[in-house]
């Protein structure tokens, strides 16, 4: 891992970057401590590549920073970190094929369960291996997703689920679908049925070490249902839930991404010349364009195109015509200081929001980060360890 004491310089990278400030992960894991109850830890939710962040990185800075857990999306993400040495406790959210289930085992990656077949085929496998794996009872309060379902229909099913030999039913868990709106009221039956269906279990005599329901807007607005632990998301890089209603205490938070890409030409056009792709860009007086090291390829949206504006030199200069796959050119013609080749742009972070790009094309910042290509090299600055 790559890490810089420094801000980054424009050499440090060719055509584009994406700047990961563990410092600031740092500053908002301590954020969300200050807001979380004291009884909670507090699970660090990196799958997706930490939402673009770069996943080992930051679950080692996350860990070192105190996070009881981490939680993945798929097997492989979760396999991934084992075998470059992060020992913390693992789960994964949602589903895993069977012919996973040996690696889960092997691992020791925490399996969500929501229905006897999983759980058959799970303990059959850490039978295999004279060994056992905790679950975590996947309950369906609301989301339409995956999950038992919480009316008491299932709970036969969860009870036969959780006898199982090698199963060990470590914890129980759902998600809100709705705690990122004003409709606190479905989010309040999402809880009640989620804490009915617990007691059922629990006067059934069974009994989970770790009860989890809360997301990052779940943290934020509803500290009275924190119970044992909490799935910190999109908040821990410094973004809020797109919408969400102002939270009682609001952390401050900085954002941990910043994408840039270089200016790699410059030249002027006369009027009625076109640019890119479909010529949709006509110059209605002599323009200056210059072209920008980065394209959908990159993970910037050709929904962009014509008229999204990336920071020069802190001047906003508009896209003109169609963003390419590995270029885009922008309109410099009015900046206060003439660009020039290798000058830095600036795409999204602290001066310009990914929520911005979101708006723009219809969709929400975790898209937006965990977008962000591959071939855009990610570079760690801030303390490393």
């Amino acid at each position: 891992m790559e890490t810089f004491e420094t801000d980054l310089r424009s050499d440090y990278y060719d055509r584009s970057c994406v700047e990961i400030d563990l410092d600031a992960l740092r500053h908002n894991f301590g954020e969300i401590r200050k807001m979380t109850s004291p009884e909670a830890g507090i699970l660090a939710v990196v799958k997706a590549d930490a939402y673009g962040h770069g996943a080992y990185e930051t679950a080692k800075t996350l860990l070192e920073c105190g996070a009881a857990g981490l939680c993945l999306a798929t097997i492989d993400e979760a396999v991934d970190l084992r075998r470059r040495g992060i020992e913390a406790p693992m789960m994964t959210l949602g589903f895993t094929d069977r012919s996973r289930y040996a690696d889960a085992v092997k691992y020791g990656i925490e399996q969500a369960v929501y229905s006897y077949e999983i759980a058959k085929a799970l303990s059959d496998e850490a039978t295999a291996q004279g060994r056992q794996i905790k679950v975590h009872v996947k309950l369906d309060t609301g989301m339409g997703r995956i999950g038992f379902k919480t009316d008491g229909s299932d709970t036969e099913e969860i009870k036969r689920s959780l006898s199982l030999p090698g199963i060990v039913p470590y914890g129980v868990f759902s998600h809100f679908a709705a705690a990122d709106t004003d409709d606190d009221a479905y989010t309040m039956q999402q809880y009640e049925a989620f804490m009915r269906q617990i007691k059922e279990l629990e006067d059934e005599g069974i009994v989970f070490e770790k009860k989890h329901i809360c997301n990052s807007a779940g943290i934020m607005r509803f500290p009275q249902m924190h119970l044992d632990l909490v799935r910190a998301g999109i908040i821990l890089y410094g973004l809020l839930p797109p919408g969400c209603p102002e939270p009682p205490v609001k952390p401050d938070l900085i954002p941990v991404m910043t994408w840039y890409a270089k200016v790699i030409h410059v030249k002027k056009i006369p009027a009625g010349a076109t640019v890119s792709y479909g010529r949709h860009f006509t110059a209605e007086r002599e323009t200056e364009v210059a072209t920008v090291g980065i394209g959908y390829a990159d993970g910037l949206s050709r929904r962009l195109s014509n008229g999204f504006e990336l920071v020069i030199d802190g001047e906003k200069c508009p896209i003109i015509g169609n963003v390419c796959m590995d270029m885009c050119m922008v309109d410099t013609t009015d900046m206060k200081v003439r660009p020039k080749v290798g000058d830095k742009v600036i795409v999204f972070g602290r001066e310009r929001l990914a929520d911005d790009l979101a708006d723009r094309i219809g969709t929400i910042n975790y898209e937006i980060t965990c977008v962000v290509g591959k071939r855009v090299r990610r570079l760690y600055t801030g303390r490393n360890g």
